[in-house]
């Protein structure tokens, strides 16, 4: 087989120290290793000269010899299957030299042969008559005239028979592992070990010389030995020089190396122990071609395979003529095909065993044992490597499952902390963002960028800025939804290359159910050198006749330097990124879902909002209707009524601002205050109180009763009539925990409950309750609306000093002062609605200002100002789907006075650049507006 235990070779005579050249030194050959690849001269096929005692002489060689420090570790298949011809592609290395001692010219023979140290039957499936057998059988059994059919107790006795079958009985996965009989005596009256598995139709039967019956114990004692050095180490490194040391001086080889495999199927050696007079081969990597897929299937099923002497010659196995050649691959004195075994003798090996290490299932690594000298172990020891290697599978898997739990913990408490932080938070971008370097505990990482909410946050070492797009363009084709890795990313994006110090390699971590917000996580370049035992840039080989790759012909060095990638993600990173993905998604998901519950309630927020603005138009539409209806008081002029009716209009715009200004908190008197402003003048109105700050809930709702208490006060009850009379009170309540407000008329009309329940019934008998937790009763009495409201005292303190917190006091007229003469100013007028348009005209008109030039958007705006500089002029801040602050810089620029005239409660409106410019609010006060323009015009 081309697995492990095939690499390996002695080191060379003269010149070892040319092992180790350096970047651009030239070897002998005349080539030289560059910063990318370099490469050695390939070894000489001589075999090595053996000792006096017939041992392989692993030192120094003769003229011939390999050339100084090339040796290698490699991989290759040897997978059993039987195939005609000559088994396999000789090498031309192999070609060109003499044929080895002992060897009958040159061999060529097919996998249907075995290891001359044991003897093979092959029966039916009953174990009743032989079908096939090894050639050396008769010999063996000192029997001649061996036929398929024979029955098997006459050619191995009753007694073996007897026994084979009770082993295979009780031991039921001969299919899997072979059933085992030691000591069984033969009728040659010798003593062998015997393997007893199943081969498609056969029943297969190994038999080995057995070693001495006293050996058992000290086998047991070996393994025992074995188990108890390694048990107690925690450390990978530690444990893989104790197996390998374990491994030499126990069972005897030369060389003993443990290769590990990685993700990508290459394999590395990992730790190595050898003969002082071998060069080390700890470090070198080989191509995942090495061993196909095949022979990884075959090492993942056969855990130990042993090669005794690579020289000796193989014995054939004799079939029927008609039959199918045996499947030989899972056993134990399996032949090695002519490729390999000529791979063997150009690296100088005479004895090889290999132990396969299984992890979850999976060929994780392999023990690789080399002899130079023929090394044959018998089942007692082929079992002590096998259950050996077996524990360290073991071994390997609670020290990788220990390690991945302490990952798991950790990632667990990271996603813990960052969960329990994330609770309360509305905004998670945003806590996502200010906790992005937390995060990134859960693997080790030089940088990261997080992708949410539609902008980028980035940390410590990351590409730049101008390079972000590619890459999430890159992450929502690569990953998606699932995460990705590249410890290469110039690979896919050849710009990259140029942030290789900051970002060579990244793991997409998708943080969102559906493809959109990311998390990428960045490692820096680490420039490597690694040791190849073949160019793993170059195409595979070609295929045997049997569907399996033969052995390479070159065994030289290849030295490659790794520039522009990091260090590779590793199995817990990605498993450490699982977990970490898995609760972002959970959070994001619920922080979407809040979204979309919270954009539902605004819009029904929204709607609501809109009906009620439809229903306060309405309302105060009513009441206007019901101040201009009136009658003129006896003796009052028309004028005097009408500036009357003006004012009072004006106080109910003032306190329709209170209300929509009350989101964040205001004093209950100075909401009182702006509702009840306009009917002080007709009607006794009383307020009486200690001094109270409302929450912005509670204001909002009680602004909205009170507006409609009042509105009703002045349809039908108290406010409607001069000899009405309006008494609030409000009071703690400290049994109940809260404070009760007291809406009393009296002096108006009777009045009785109503038939229909409007919105003012329902907005105080139910949305009262509902929004503030509190009570309302409504007692319909003869002399007047009575209204008693219990509110909790969570939504009531006391109030804040009266300068820091006093709400604004209704505006009153502005006093004139001196009348200045202005009869011929030139005033333009913004203002997109027509009749507040006419209503400003017919205002200062009647002042007697000037002439008045009307235009309502900003294009006529400034066509006007172009064709003649006004004298002073009144912006309508807001014009549809417009705003004058244009028109307002370029007034500002020719140094012609304005002011803002605007329905808006405060300044929002409004840059703060022009803070300072005058505003009079909607609707205008004639005598106010007259006496704004004299001031700006003087």
């Amino acid at each position: 087989m081309y697995s492990p235990i095939d690499a390996g070779r002695p080191a060379g005579g003269a010149g070892d120290a040319g092992a180790r050249l350096h970047d651009g030194e030239v070897c002998k050959t005349g080539l030289s290793r560059r910063a990318a690849w370099g490469y050695a001269a390939r070894p000489s096929t001589m075999r090595p000269r053996r000792d006096h005692a017939g041992r392989r002489n692993p030192g120094r060689r003769g003229a011939a010899g390999t050339r100084p420090g090339h040796g290698r570790s490699g991989h290759g298949t040897d997978t059993g299957r039987s195939r005609g011809g000559d088994g396999g592609r000789r090498s031309p290395a192999v070609a060109r030299r003499a044929p080895a001692p002992g060897a009958r010219g040159v061999m060529k023979w097919a996998t249907d042969h075995i290891q001359p140290h044991g003897w093979l039957l092959a029966c039916d499936a009953r174990l009743e008559h032989i079908v096939r057998w090894s050639a050396n059988v008769p010999r063996s059994l000192r029997r001649a005239g061996l036929s398929a059919g024979l029955p098997l107790r006459d050619v191995v006795g009753r007694q073996a028979t007897h026994a084979i079958r009770n082993a295979l009985a009780t031991h039921g996965e001969a299919h899997r592992r072979p059933a085992l009989v030691f000591g069984q005596e033969a009728p040659d009256g010798r003593r062998y070990d015997v393997a007893i598995h199943t081969a498609g139709p056969d029943i297969l039967l190994e038999w080995e010389p057995a070693a001495e019956m006293a050996g058992d114990g000290a086998h047991l004692s070996l393994l025992r030995t074995m188990i108890d050095r390694i048990r107690e180490i925690t450390d990978f490194d530690r444990l893989f020089r104790t197996v390998v040391r374990l491994f030499a001086g126990v069972l005897r080889f030369d060389r003993v190396m443990l290769y590990r495999f990685a993700e990508d199927g290459s394999g590395e050696v990992a730790a190595e122990y050898h003969a002082p007079n071998l060069e080390s081969f700890l470090g070198q990597h080989f191509p995942a071609s090495d061993i196909p897929d095949p022979a990884r299937r075959l090492y993942s099923t056969n855990l130990i395979r042993m090669i005794g002497d690579v020289d000796a010659t193989p014995i054939p196995i004799i079939s029927p003529p008609g039959m199918a050649p045996p499947d030989l691959s899972h056993a134990h004195l399996r032949a090695a095909t002519t490729s390999h075994a000529d791979y063997l003798r150009t690296l100088g090996v005479a004895g090889c065993v290999s132990v396969s290490l299984m992890v979850d299932g999976r060929l994780w690594g392999m023990i690789a044992g080399h002899h130079y000298s023929p090394r044959v172990m018998n089942m007692s020891q082929r079992i002590v490597a096998r259950m050996f290697g077996e524990f360290l599978s073991l071994q390997i898997t609670n020290l990788l499952r220990t390690k991945r739990l302490a990952m798991t913990r950790q990632t667990h408490a990271l996603i813990e902390t960052l969960l329990k932080g994330a609770a309360p938070v509305a905004d998670m971008p945003a806590y996502l963002t200010a906790h992005l370097a937390d995060m990134l505990a859960f693997v080790q990482c030089d940088g990261a960028a997080l992708w949410a909410g539609g902008q980028w946050t980035l940390h410590a070492a990351h590409p730049p800025r101008g390079a972000m797009d590619d890459l999430l363009a890159l992450a929502r084709t690569r990953a998606g939804a699932q995460i990705w890795h590249t410890t290469h990313l110039a690979a896919h994006i050849p710009m990259a290359a140029d942030y290789a110090a900051r970002a060579a390699g990244m793991m997409v971590v998708p943080i969102s159910s559906q493809p959109g917000d990311y998390l990428l996580v960045f490692r820096r370049e680490v420039v490597r050198t690694l040791k190849w035992g073949a160019d793993p840039t170059a195409p595979p080989r070609q295929q045997a006749e049997d569907g399996y790759f033969g052995p390479r012909t070159s065994f030289a060095i290849w030295t490659q330097q790794v520039t522009g990638e990091c260090l590779p993600w590793s199995g817990d990173d990605m498993e450490a990124a699982t977990l970490v993905r898995s609760a972002l998604i959970e959070v994001m998901g619920a922080y979407h879902q809040l979204q979309l519950t919270e954009r539902a309630t605004a819009d029904l927020r929204q709607r609501m909002l809109n009906e009620e603005l439809n229903h306060r138009v309405k309302n105060i539409l009513s009441v206007v209707q019901s101040l201009v209806s009136q009658p003129l008081e006896p003796g009052a002029t028309v004028e005097g009524h009408a500036d009357r009716l003006r004012g009072r209009i004006r106080a109910l715009a003032l306190a329709h601002d209170q209300a929509v200004r009350s989101e964040g908190g205001g004093l209950l008197r100075a909401l009182l205050d702006a509702e009840l402003a306009p009917y002080r003048e007709r009607c006794f109105v009383t307020c009486d109180g200690p001094p109270i700050w409302l929450t912005g809930r509670a204001l909002s709702v009680l602004a909205l009763v009170v507006h409609e208490l009042a509105t009703n006060a002045v349809k039908y009850g108290a406010l409607a009539h001069a000899r009405g009379r309006l008494d609030i009170t409000w009071s703690q309540d400290a049994a109940a925990d809260g404070w009760r407000i007291s809406w009393r008329e009296s002096g108006g009309p009777g009045i009785a409950p109503p038939v229909r329940r409007g919105f003012g019934s329902v907005l105080i008998e139910r949305g009262f309750p509902h929004e503030l937790g509190g009570r309302a009763h409504v007692n319909y009495r003869p002399g007047g609306l009575e209204v008693v409201m219990d509110l909790p005292a969570r939504h009531i303190s006391p109030a804040p000093p009266a300068q820091a917190r006093d709400a604004p006091a209704p505006a009153a007229p502005p006093t004139p002062g001196k009348e200045k003469t202005v009869t011929d100013a030139d005033i333009l007028l913004v203002e997109d609605q027509f009749l507040i348009a006419m209503e400003a005209e017919w205002a200062i008109e009647e002042s007697n200002l000037g002439q008045v030039r009307t235009v309502a958007s900003v294009y006529e705006a400034l066509t006007a100002i172009r064709d003649r500089v006004p004298d002073v002029a009144i912006l309508d801040v807001n014009l549809g789907d417009e705003s004058s602050i244009e028109v307002a810089h370029m007034l500002r620029a020719r140094g012609v006075p304005f002011i803002f005239a605007t329905g808006y409660a405060d300044r929002t409106m409004i840059p703060p650049e022009l803070w300072d410019v005058p505003v009079e609010r909607k609707p205008y006060s004639a005598m106010a507006l007259a006496e704004r323009i004299r001031q700006l015009v003087s």
